[in-house]
Formats: C-alpha cells, sequence, structure tokens
C-alpha cells in the first residue's frame, strides 16, 4: 500500500534525491518548499515557509485533503549561516533557528497524530556532521545550535512515540555535492575538504539511499539513532 511522504527543502539536492527514492519505493511523495520550481516536477512540490506555523499548517491542510495522512516525515528544510557570534546578525540568528529546527517541530507536530491513528510512522531528521564537531565560522553558530538540536530533538521524539510505532531517526550529513557546497568559495572548500579522509564530497543520491532505508520495513529496530554519513569527518 503506498504510504504519503512528506520531504521539506524538496526542491533542494538532497530534498530533490530524497524524494526521487522514495517515488521510487511506491510512496506518494508532496514536497513542501519556498520554491517550486519547475525542473522538480517529477514530484509535487507545495509553497511552504517551514518557519511560518500558518504556512506549515495550511500546507499540511491540502496534503491530507488530497492525499490523507502522512506516514513519513524527512525534515530536510534548512539554511546556513557563516562567521562567528560577533558576526552573526540576531536576525540571521533567528531566521536559522527557526527553519532549522523549529521547522522540524511544526512538521512534525503535524503527522504525529495521524501516524499514531494508522499504526505507526517514520519520522527522519537531517542534521550535519557539524552537530558532532560543534561546527565552525564555515557554518556559523546558528546552524551548529539547530542541527545539534535536531540530533536531541530526534532522541527525545523517538522516546516519546516508541509506543505509537514511530521510529525517529537522525542524518548528519558531510559535504555533498550540491549547489549550496558549489557555491563555497574553492579556498573554503578545500578547508573543509581537508577535514574528510575519505572520497569528498558525497553523493545526494547516496545520502538519500540511507535516508529512504531509515523510512523502510527494514528498519524498524532503529530509532533515536544519529548516522553520520560523512567520509569520516567524524567519527564518532
Amino acid at each position: 500500500m503506498s504510504r504519503v511522504a512528506v520531504v521539506t527543502g524538496a526542491a533542494g539536492a538532497i530534498g530533490s534525491a530524497v524524494c526521487a527514492r522514495l517515488r521510487a519505493s511506491g510512496d506518494t511523495v508532496v514536497g513542501l518548499d519556498t520554491s517550486t520550481d519547475p525542473e522538480h516536477a517529477g514530484t509535487e512540490i507545495l509553497s511552504c515557509d517551514v518557519a511560518d506555523t500558518e504556512s506549515v499548517t495550511a500546507a499540511f491542510d491540502t496534503i491530507r485533503d488530497q492525499h490523507g495522512d502522512p506516514t513519513v516525515l524527512v525534515n530536510n528544510a534548512g539554511v546556513t549561516g557563516a562567521g562567528g557570534v560577533e558576526e552573526e546578525s540576531p536576525e540571521d540568528w533567528r531566521r536559522i533557528i527557526d527553519v532549522n529546527l523549529t521547522g522540524a517541530y511544526l512538521c512534525t507536530r503535524q503527522v504525529v497524530a495521524g501516524m499514531r491513528a494508522a499504526g505507526g510512522g517514520r519520522i527522519v531528521n537531517i542534521a550535519s556532521a557539524n552537530a558532532r564537531f560543534g561546527g565552525s565560522a564555515l557554518s556559523g553558530p546558528a546552524y551548529a545550535a539547530s542541527k545539534g538540536g535536531l540530533v536531541t530533538l530526534s532522541r527525545f521524539l523517538a522516546l516519546h512515540h516508541a509506543a505509537d510505532n514511530i521510529t525517529v531517526n537522525a542524518v548528519a550529513p558531510g559535504p555533498h555535492d550540491t549547489p549550496m557546497w558549489h557555491a563555497l568559495d574553492p579556498a573554503l572548500r578545500e578547508r573543509i575538504l581537508a577535514m574528510v579522509p575519505g572520497d569528498a564530497p558525497g553523493d545526494p543520491d547516496d545520502l538519500a539511499a540511507m535516508v529512504e532505508f531509515l523510512c523502510g520495513p527494514h528498519a524498524g529496530y532503529i530509532t533515536g539513532a544519529t548516522i553520520d554519513v560523512n567520509g569520516g569527518q567524524w567519527m564518532g
């Protein structure tokens, strides 16, 4: 039976790869993004700012009306920052935290009741290697804090909803071959690559394959985990 799967940040490289993987596995996939670029027409994408409560509520109301209750959620939407606490403005801090962390909270609270009623579900939060080693001026403090928050939120949700047969896990990517990666200054890319002993940057489709597995039938005994997909950038 086809599940309804929601992927946030669906128009980006990682989000679109996750959407393609879930579609190929037979799920009805709906993406949420502030961009609804036609090149991503393989997936239905609704315009949604995950940091805005009303926008999230409207998007999930539409999904439920058109497709039914989602039983898969991938919280992938994210924005990055730069610098230290003196360089990153309070406005940037709030926006990054709101998109990366509060957005996952807002979307998760939209799906839990439906998952419980359906007898279970899968939630995967896309964190970052920065959540493991504390980040740097290349990511900025809010990005590192928000991704660390996603790891802890995943553990909280896994504990709180285990009895509902809802698994909640995080994936912590290192550098991947995305437009965001190529937008970095070449010198910055070299500094990051110097931290990775394996072949880098990673392939978004390989990362999507891990997300697909965590959303699938063989991952039912995995919950509260953070899976590192980073070429050895962090070995914890």
